[in-house]
């Protein structure tokens, strides 16, 4: 039976309905007393709730930003704790240098050990060469007999022709030694079919040799392996110096390499020594030509996976039975006028800095020079500070910046340009005359000046720290007033509710007695009738 169903009296009915609403209230009130939130769902008051929860989304979205942005305070903090250290090195470094600048004026260049001298030795072309591990290496110093061989291949059988000429004049002074001589008629030096320079398939060959041209008039070739089909020339057209290279074989080609002097405006000039080179390799899809260690040129190779064997023999002073020049083959002659000395031949591709090296080390010489051991000291150290001044992986004096964001939209930024604060950025070299007045004072200049760069730029980081921290802090208030303002829109008053609690009991049981009255006096009024 429902509730609707029975007959209840209008008092009786009214009193019941209105301990039913009191109730009601007390669990709402119950409700509240326990979330603490007078507004726990929208069917409470929609546009509180709502409200709020919009106010919540912005203050979490804030408290990302701050992570962020307490990150970029990280970040500057480290910057400039690392600035401090570099300025104290170089207040270090400038004290040290004064103390040089003192004891030259007083004619000590020694004084108190901080100047030593160091004399540097540069290694000889042969000492370079063999570092570089040649297959073959004909040095063509011997001063009489057979040619020796100083790869790392073994023994590759060469001969002197027409009449080429042992023990002549060096042709450089680092490691001086013989070289030999060519009449430009018939001279020449044959070379056997090696196994490992033209009998086989190779991914890189690279090849590199001294001379010096008596006569610059005609064709000359230096240096020629292959023939008609596949091989690679140096030669000399006129006052040119050409590489080249020719590959007939197979379905990907290439031919009549062009590579020469001109290309870097050298003329070559009799009587004077050049180092002469050309790297073939696949791994770049290149062949390239060299003029004392400058690049004169590079050609692709169409993509050619190797170069393949080449049985046409090998000559050093001229053509043997046929040659590749950039402008078509020929055949043999082409004798060259001069001295050659240092062939030497690898199945790898050697670098340019490395050939640089090599074409460098010829003129060079023992040098005295004066070198402030504890400056360098120094100078390391503040190349290690950069290396360390980053925070989770951003280096402001390594020359990265730091993007610190304000805002959800990205609209409010601040952008923390970096700074190379190495010794080479700060133009702090390691300056070895110490014996130099001039140069001690330039080096001090060098000092000044890099104190003053630090010292700019830790007051452009100081006042970017003051600005992010700013920022950090009313960040940290806004996200305090958008919860806040949520909890004054949701959060409910414990003493209100308490109070509504006790008035709605209280209520409850008035009407629960008046309930039971009412139930009484329809009883009565029941029995009279009965």
């Amino acid at each position: 039976m429902a509730f609707g169903d029975i007959i209840l009296g209008s008092a009786l009915k009214g009193t019941l309905l209105s301990v039913n609403r009191t109730q009601d209230t007390i669990d709402g009130i119950t409700r509240r007393l326990a979330s603490g939130l007078k507004v726990n769902s929208a069917i409470d008051q929609p546009q509180n709730f709502f409200t709020a929860r919009s106010l919540q989304f912005a203050a979490s979205d804030q408290a990302r930003l701050l992570d962020g942005i307490g990150q970029s305070i990280r970040t500057v903090q480290e910057a400039i704790s690392g600035l401090e250290a570099i300025g104290h090195l170089i207040n270090q470094g400038e004290a040290l240098v004064t103390e040089s600048e003192k004891a030259l004026l007083l004619g000590e260049i020694d004084d108190a050990g901080v100047e030593r001298v160091v004399d540097i030795t540069p290694l000889p072309l042969s000492d370079l060469i063999n570092l570089s591990a040649p297959d073959t290496y004909f040095r063509l110093n011997e001063t009489a007999g057979p040619i020796q061989d100083y790869g790392t291949q073994g023994p590759v059988t060469a001969n002197y022709a027409g009449g080429a000429s042992p023990d002549a004049p060096p042709l450089y002074i680092n490691g001086a030694a013989p070289s030999v001589e060519f009449d430009g008629v018939n001279d020449r030096i044959l070379v056997t079919d090696a196994p490992h320079i033209n009998l086989v398939t190779t991914t890189a060959r690279t090849v590199e040799l001294i001379f010096s041209a008596d006569s610059v008039t005609g064709r000359r070739v230096l240096y020629e392996e292959g023939a008609g089909t596949n091989g690679f020339t140096i030669y000399l057209d006129g006052d040119t110096l050409y590489v080249t290279g020719e590959d007939d074989q197979g379905a990907q080609r290439w031919v009549n390499a062009n590579i020469n002097s001109s290309a870097i405006g050298v003329q070559i000039q009799t009587g004077q020594t050049y180092h002469a080179s050309f790297v073939y390799n696949a791994a770049t899809d290149s062949f390239s030509g060299y003029l004392d260690g400058v690049l004169m040129g590079s050609v692709t190779t169409d993509g050619a996976p190797n170069f393949p064997p080449h049985s046409g023999n090998i000559g050093i002073g001229a053509a043997v039975d046929g040659v590749q020049f950039h402008d078509g083959e020929a055949g043999a002659g082409f004798y060259f006028d001069g001295r050659i000395s240092d062939v030497a031949i690898y199945n790898r591709a050697l670098g340019q800095g490395e050939l640089a090296n090599h074409a460098n080390s010829l003129n060079s010489t023992t040098t005295t020079i004066y070198e402030n051991v504890n400056y360098n000291t120094l100078l390391d150290q503040i190349d290690n500070i950069v290396v360390d001044a980053h925070y989770r992986g951003i280096n402001l004096l390594a020359g990265e910046d730091l993007l610190t964001i304000f805002n959800a939209t990205q609209s409010s930024t601040l952008l923390t340009e970096g700074q190379n604060f190495s010794t080479k950025g700060l133009g702090l070299v390691k300056r070895l005359q110490f014996n130099n007045l001039g140069d001690v004072r330039d080096i001090l200049s060098a000092l000044r000046s890099a104190r003053a760069v630090v010292r700019e730029y830790a007051f452009t980081l100081a006042n970017e720290l003051s600005i992010v921290e700013a920022r950090n802090s009313f960040t940290r208030d806004l996200i305090y007033t958008n919860l806040a303002g949520a909890d004054d829109l949701t959060v409910a008053d414990m003493n209100k509710e308490g109070a509504h609690q006790l008035a709605a009991q209280t209520r409850l049981n008035l009407g629960i007695t008046a309930l039971n009255l009412a139930g009484l006096s329809q009883g009565s009024i029941l029995n009279l009738v009965g």
